[in-house]
């Protein structure tokens, strides 16, 4: 069983076996009489997320995920310094790792959309995006936010901004939307494509130190105006809640944290914006801010 195994995954089949007997050993395998190897509850609740048989990206090393969760081996030196975990490890930023390498950077991509795809369509019926006109979705990743806005709402029109153009572009284009939607190079750090009514922030604000955070939203109001508007959508901290585990993973590979809403609007009133909207979209929440 094990030989069979090794060969299917490319293993050194002894070694292989002696791995999965320690998993055996600490309660997360079973081994029947015929040798076969499967998980016990315990290793189900390990690998598997939800129950839903999604393996979690970051106990794959081959993942630029599980390779950053390597980085928690500089736990120590992160509380000691209050520098970044990954950074240290590996002497580069998960960010600079993923634009040297477009394999890893498309997996990147894929992990934050199955997040978003649970979502999207719920997000693109509870605001009035199409009210917006044009919305720039601001680290949009592979386009699977905007395609479902688009989607949604007919008469808007819209732009991805990322380090990558072209995993937007295959998205909008697979989607039929390339008349209503285009992809652009950028960071959000940097001066953004300006006056469309809305800038989207999905899922970035945790990825980022505080100082970040007011700088990315800095870039959004200088870009919107007086007559755009923010977006933040976001699986927030709920007031008074811990999410333990997630904020280590955001100080350990990016030195961000989890955030409340609370914590979101006090940053972007750092920078002269206000809290104009609030919404929740189930584990999610859209906040609509104006500079």
């Amino acid at each position: 069983m094990t030989t069979e195994l090794a060969d299917d995954v490319g293993a050194h089949a002894d070694v292989l076996e002696r791995v999965l007997l320690h998993l055996v050993s600490v309660g997360l395998l079973n081994r029947d009489e015929l040798g076969a190897f499967s998980l016990t509850k315990l290793g189900e609740r390990l690998f598997v997320e939800g129950g839903k048989g999604a393996t979690p990206p970051w106990l794959d090393l081959g993942n630029p995920l599980g390779r950053a969760e390597l980085s928690f081996t500089r736990l120590l030196d992160a509380v000691r310094t209050g520098e970044v975990a990954y950074a240290a490890q590996y002497g580069n930023t998960f960010w600079d790792d993923l634009d040297s390498d477009p394999s890893w950077s498309a997996q990147f991509d894929a992990a934050l959309a199955r997040g978003v795809e649970r979502r999207a369509r719920e997000v693109a019926q509870a605001y009035d995006w199409a009210a917006l006109g044009e919305v720039v979705d601001v680290g949009g990743g592979d386009g699977t936010l905007l395609v479902a806005l688009l989607r949604a709402h007919p008469t808007l029109r819209g732009t991805v901004l990322d380090r990558s153009l072209e995993p937007a572009k295959r998205a909008l284009d697979a989607a039929g939307l390339s008349e209503r939607a285009n992809a652009v190079a950028g960071s959000f750090f940097e001066p953004l494509p300006p006056g469309a009514g809305g800038y989207v922030l999905s899922r970035i604000q945790s990825n980022w130190s505080d100082a970040d955070v007011r700088t990315i939203l800095l870039r959004c109001s200088e870009a919107a105006g007086t007559r755009g508007r923010i977006i933040v959508i976001d699986e927030l901290v709920a007031d008074g809640a811990v999410a333990t585990e997630n904020d280590l993973r955001m100080l350990v590979y990016f030195g961000g944290r989890e955030r409340t809403a609370a914590n979101v609007c006090d940053l972007a009133a750092d920078v002269g914006m206000s809290l104009e909207a609030i919404i929740p979209v189930g584990e999610w929440t859209i906040m609509e801010l104006k500079g």
